[in-house]
């Protein structure tokens, strides 16, 4: 038996981290993978790395992670309207200018994807799909769409992120577990969430684990740090940019 966690989108979420680590630990799983999006809207960007860099967590590039470390003018999101894009260029610009080099540097190295092999089945890691970081994979997705892209992928699980909604999903090719957001959930209420799946044979069951954590702390730092106010109500009501 192969029991993993799997966190995504952080964004600078230090407290929500910290969080999500403890209950890992307290629930005594010991290999923890992260599909990405480290930085972007929250206050911590640094702390937030740190912290992944000290745990030894193997992540894979988020488009924010990609837009921060390479300089990018925009992050690659798919934003609804103009408001929500302006904000996103602010979070942007933010970000770039309070993560030190070094960061970018780690940032700029991340791999596109993991993929591992556990028991005779393969799992690929990657932040929005394989064929690219900012593709959306909802759980509405149709089951054709995802068997098509296990298929192509050749894997039996896919883990994905970018979306902020957790899911584990069967299809006739094998799995879809999208790890939700460890740091600014869009579920509608502030607690973050992760996902512990539990691989026997070629069997996998998965938990979506809710953690509450103090978030008045990471809304008042984004409310002191210049970013927008806007990303602080987000973290309070767990809604969408």
């Amino acid at each position: 038996m192969i029991k993993m966690a799997l966190i995504s989108d952080i964004h600078g979420n230090l407290h929500a981290l910290e969080a999500v680590l403890k209950d890992i630990e307290k629930k005594g799983v010991n290999t923890v993978y992260c599909t990405g999006d480290l930085v972007g809207y929250g206050a911590r960007p640094n702390e937030v790395i740190e912290l992944i860099r000290q745990n030894n967590i193997p992540t894979v590039m988020g488009n924010y992670d990609d837009a921060i470390g390479n300089m990018r003018l925009i992050c690659g999101c798919d934003y609804k309207d103009e408001q929500s894009i302006l904000l996103g260029e602010r979070s942007v610009a933010w970000t770039k200018e309070n993560t030190t080099e070094t960061n970018k540097l780690w940032l700029r190295d991340l791999p596109s994807r993991i993929r591992l092999s556990l028991s005779g089945t393969d799992m690929l890691l990657v932040h929005g799909s394989p064929g690219a970081l900012n593709e959306y994979l909802y759980e509405d997705t149709s089951e054709e769409n995802l068997d098509r892209i296990l298929e192509e992928s050749g894997a039996g699980i896919l883990v994905c992120g970018h979306t902020h909604l957790p899911y584990v999903k069967k299809v006739k090719s094998g799995y879809v577990v999208n790890a939700g957001s460890a740091g600014m959930p869009k579920h509608g209420n502030p607690n973050v969430t992760y996902v512990i799946v539990t691989l026997e044979g070629s069997s996998l069951t998965g938990d979506i684990i809710e953690v509450p954590y103090d978030y008045e702390d990471t809304a008042r730092e984004i409310e002191n740090s210049g970013l927008p106010a806007q990303f602080a109500q987000n973290i309070r009501t767990g809604g969408n940019v």
